[in-house]
């Protein structure tokens, strides 16, 4: 496969600054070399970075990777390449790839420990990236989201959370109340009935890893937001194609990996082992 990597190396308008610091560690723990072991071509390494012109701003600078993204995974898709993104931020890689992705119809596989789910109007953080999914399902932000080239809100019933587990009570509800697919740890099992009950094989698949939807006491902790009781490497691969088993894949990404929570290197493997999942030639 010819893969182009896209690297956004900011968490929260900081550039290398805690999962900021993730795309480049996975790149010099051995990415690229990884993938030309398992046969794939690796055709360009784009950095995708904020206006220098203009100030860090969490919301402003998101929004602006979000646009420079989506255009950069437009392209590659244009060109014959599959996009894969190294990113800081869940909230930029989503919105990015799946806007580069429109007009085709879209599902969307989340695995994240998190809902991703809250909206201005719920959250208690006030953190921009507790409020991922709910951009790309048009439940917040409109106005700057309808600035990212091409934006369309996803699909809510071809969209897939797997994993999460710790999700806040009004993000909780929200989610309940809608038609979104939630897939805790509990039920991931029941993972190939759900995708068949769908119309996924006439959808192009985008699928969303942070590292935090592994379990962090069996493999370790991906960023510093732990949660008890997530995937081991096995059922997150085991997922993964299952997935690729009904949905072509049109784009991927890795995003909020912190390296300095990741002590021992066991997410980086485990990541490296999801990435070999998506890319499986045949699947």
């Amino acid at each position: 496969m010819d893969v182009q990597l896209f690297l956004v190396p900011y968490d929260t308008a900081r550039r290398g600054w805690r999962c900021g610091a993730g795309p480049e560690h996975l790149m010099n723990a051995g990415l690229v070399d990884q993938l030309h072991a398992r046969g794939h071509r690796v055709v360009g390494t784009q950095l995708i970075e904020d206006d220098p012109a203009q100030s860090p701003a969490e919301i402003r600078t998101a929004f602006e990777l979000m646009r420079r993204l989506a255009t950069a995974v437009r392209n590659a898709r244009a060109a014959g390449h599959f996009p894969l993104i190294l990113s800081g931020n869940c909230n930029v890689a989503g919105v990015g790839a799946l806007s580069g992705l429109t007009p085709a119809a879209r599902s969307v596989f989340w695995f994240d420990a998190h809902g991703e789910s809250n909206t201005p109007d719920t959250t208690g953080s006030g953190f921009l990236d507790g409020m991922g999914l709910s951009i790309n399902l048009g439940w917040c932000w409109r106005a700057l989201a309808a600035s990212v080239p091409r934006f369309q809100p996803a699909p809510v019933e071809a969209t897939f959370l797997l994993g999460a587990r710790d999700l806040d009570p009004l993000e909780a509800a929200l989610l309940f109340d809608s038609h979104v697919n939630l897939i805790p740890p509990s039920r991931l099992s029941g993972l190939p009935d759900l995708l068949a009950t769908g119309g996924l094989r006439q959808t192009v698949g985008y699928l969303h890893l942070d590292p935090d939807v592994f379990d962090p006491d069996s493999v370790g902790h991906g960023n510093d937001h732990p949660a008890p009781g997530g995937l081991s490497e096995a059922q997150v691969c085991t997922a993964i194609a299952e997935i690729r088993a009904r949905v072509p894949l049109g784009a991927a990404s890795i995003a909020s990996y912190d390296p300095a929570t990741d002590q021992t290197q066991a997410v980086c493997r485990a990541v490296f082992a999801a990435v070999d999942a998506l890319l499986e030639p045949g699947a």
